[in-house]
């Protein structure tokens, strides 16, 4: 497991006080690319590509300006093209939200699905649930 410590910032509220729904994406998507970052992935010279396939959040309770959250992000069912990608945001030790993203592995040159290198198989597997 991976876990990312963010804040919620007064620019991730919404006009009733708590975290704006699209944010949570942003989180989830930090914690990914800190993952890569601190795994020696260079994410902006990958030889493939990885795009969202599926993506599935629940709510569980709300989040407030300045709570201090920690990311938990794992990895599963990877094959040769695709993973999934379950995260979980903790306050407090107490879970609120929780999601599973897919993600594939595409050619860059055509769009289409391409195998999932080997050497990023190994990286995912460090956090493999």
């Amino acid at each position: 497991m991976y876990v990312y410590p963010l804040t919620v910032e007064f620019e991730d509220i919404d006009s009733y006080g708590i975290i704006h729904h699209p944010k949570i994406l942003y989180y989830f998507e930090r914690a990914r690319v800190h993952f890569f970052l601190d795994n020696n992935v260079d994410i902006t010279n990958l030889p493939f590509g990885i795009v969202l396939r599926n993506i599935n959040i629940q709510f569980k309770r709300q989040l407030f300006f300045l709570d201090k959250i920690n990311i938990e992000l794992t990895a599963k069912n990877i094959d040769k093209y695709k993973f999934d990608l379950h995260y979980c945001i903790k306050k407090d030790n107490l879970t609120a939200n929780i999601a599973d993203i897919e993600m594939v592995s595409i050619d860059l040159a055509t769009k289409k699905l391409a195998p999932i290198p080997e050497k990023f198989r190994k990286i995912l597997s460090i956090i493999e649930n």
